[in-house]
């Protein structure tokens, strides 16, 4: 990981062993054991942490201490010839996240373990970090979401926010309760997120129909709300995105929000509130923008994606313009990987994080999410790329990085493979589908070097076939298929067949899974000067 400040000689103490036994000092919580903050005692196995009154010779002393003063779940990590580690945190998290640090920098041989005299100083460069599952299409499963939750926990991120459009609770049926076995998801949430140190956003979007003017709907929606909050939820979200305008919407949106709001405030000793508004993806001032920035609550945060809902880019001069409207704090939504827009549907966004200024994470803005494909298991690769921009901004070069990213979802053996897969499903709502090479090859038409390239994309399907990556495979079949089918018609190009292809290559474009470069059906088209239909 790139941290803030690095502080080494190089010196090494070195153990003849395989296993490190630490004693734990408090410093944090008066009386307190490493068991209390949780993802400690799990993280290695080959270290053991006893308690300060233990009598055993430990190899080192560990110190978790409190500073208020750092931010981010951020931490200070001093490892020191006095064999000590000294932990500093202003949060459970970002202790966890020192210890984390500590763990990684420990190096293991055949010989023995080598521990560095090393202080490192870090802050994550945002607040908030992480997922929002606001995606059109079949939501999630519970095991996905579980498994995104360990993600975000896992790499250095802190937020899941439940937004699913197509849960009829959550949105068409927003007035009616939860039934049991969805509220015992939710509990199972619950406890996944407080294993690995993720806030949980409960979502809802009564936008559609709520009526203003009538006291029930106010009640209803407070009674939803009582329902999440006894089971332990305190974040929350009221979302009034993609639906009718009417005049004065912005005051009466606020009206509600503070509502809501004020029933928090009552009912929860801390909570956190955020809104998406009806115009949340312009950086331009409103009516409707004013009169909500006026009226909102200050503690209430709210949603932007961008000046678009896909935004190919967001500047640090687009998001002042709207902290200058709105003059509230800022959740970006970024809408990165999702693929519900349109023929998206076809593709897969296999990208880095891209195209977003360092410098966002300077002022006013509590954090950012991204919008999901509801293929969580290809969604993670943009995650993954997010979570380096979101621990340091200021060293991110997503594209540069991207096979470290791709190195956090699958095994080392395969992450050459991954990467040459991932140039033909680039995410041509931030970028261009096409890498430059790419781009050449097609303006040559370059037989022989797309012959190559084919050969080179279809290895790299095979070993990803080949290897232990199940829920990977099975999610990405479809395109893989795709593309050996392709690969089958570029053949029969070459073998002559060309009316074959023609008529093929009609069928071609009627296909549900697509690759985003493309390349066979393109060439094939400008080769045999066949025009669109």
């Amino acid at each position: 990981m790139n941290y803030n400040e690095i502080y080494t000689e190089g010196d090494y103490i070195y153990f003849d062993k395989n296993k490190l036994t630490l004693k734990f000092i408090s410093k944090y919580y008066r009386f307190s054991s490493p068991s209390d903050i949780k993802g400690i005692v799990s993280y290695d196995k080959d270290i053991n942490i006893l308690l300060s009154d233990t009598e055993e010779i430990t190899d080192f002393n560990i110190e978790f201490s409190y500073n208020r003063n750092i931010k981010n779940s951020g931490f200070r990590l001093k490892l020191n010839p006095s064999k000590e580690v000294i932990i500093q945190a202003s949060d459970e998290r970002g202790i966890k996240n020192g210890y984390i640090a500590f763990v990684n920098e420990i190096k293991k041989t055949n010989n023995g373990i080598y521990v560095p005299n090393i202080e490192l100083n870090h802050e994550p460069s945002l607040k908030l970090s992480g997922v929002i599952e606001g995606f059109y299409g079949k939501p999630w499963t519970l095991d996905e979401r579980l498994d995104c939750i360990k993600f975000i926990g896992q790499n250095y991120m802190n937020t899941y926010m439940y937004a699913p459009k197509n849960d009829i609770y959550h949105r068409d049926r927003w007035r009616d309760l939860y039934p049991d076995n969805k509220i015992l998801e939710f509990k199972k949430i619950l406890r996944e997120s407080d294993n690995y140190h993720v806030d949980f956003y409960y979502m809802i979007a009564p936008g559609k129909d709520f009526n203003f003017n009538m006291k029930n709907d106010y009640i209803a929606l407070k009674s939803k709300l009582k329902q999440l909050i006894d089971i332990g939820i305190n974040k929350f979200g009221i979302l009034l995105d993609d639906i009718d305008y009417f005049k004065g919407a912005g005051c009466k949106h606020a009206g509600l929000v503070n509502d809501v709001y004020n029933f928090l405030k009552i009912n929860l000793e801390e909570f956190t509130l955020a809104m998406c508004p009806t115009e949340y993806d312009i950086d331009y001032d409103t009516p409707y923008l004013k009169s909500l920035g006026e009226n909102l609550l200050p503690d209430v945060k709210i949603f932007w994606t961008g000046n678009e809902t896909l935004s190919h880019r967001i500047t640090k001069e687009s998001f002042n313009r709207i902290y200058s409207i709105l003059n509230h704090e800022i959740i970006i939504w970024d809408n990165v990987p999702v693929n519900d827009f349109e023929s998206d549907k076809e593709l897969l966004f296999i990208a880095p994080y891209e195209n977003r200024s360092p410098y966002l994470c300077e002022n006013h803005l509590e954090g950012i999410v991204l919008n999901p494909m509801d293929i969580w298991e290809v969604s993670k690769f943009t995650l993954a790329s997010f979570s380096q921009y979101a621990f340091n901004a200021n060293s991110f070069r997503g594209r540069d990085d991207f096979k470290k990213a791709i190195l956090l979802v699958v095994s080392e053996d395969i992450v050459e493979d991954m990467y040459i897969f991932s140039q033909y499903f680039r995410n041509s709502r931030v970028s261009n589908s096409l890498p430059f090479y790419l781009i050449d090859m097609l303006n040559k038409v370059d037989i022989e070097g797309i012959d190559k390239e084919l050969d080179r994309l279809f290895n790299a399907i095979q070993n990803i076939k080949n290897s232990n990556q199940k829920n990977l495979l099975e999610s990405i079949m479809p395109w893989i298929l795709q593309i050996e089918e392709e690969k089958i018609l570029w053949q029969n190009f070459k073998d002559g067949y060309v009316d074959d292809v023609k008529n093929k290559i009609k069928l071609f474009n009627k296909s549900k899974h697509k690759t985003s470069a493309n390349i066979v059906v393109k060439t094939l088209k400008n080769i045999l000067d066949i025009k669109e239909t």
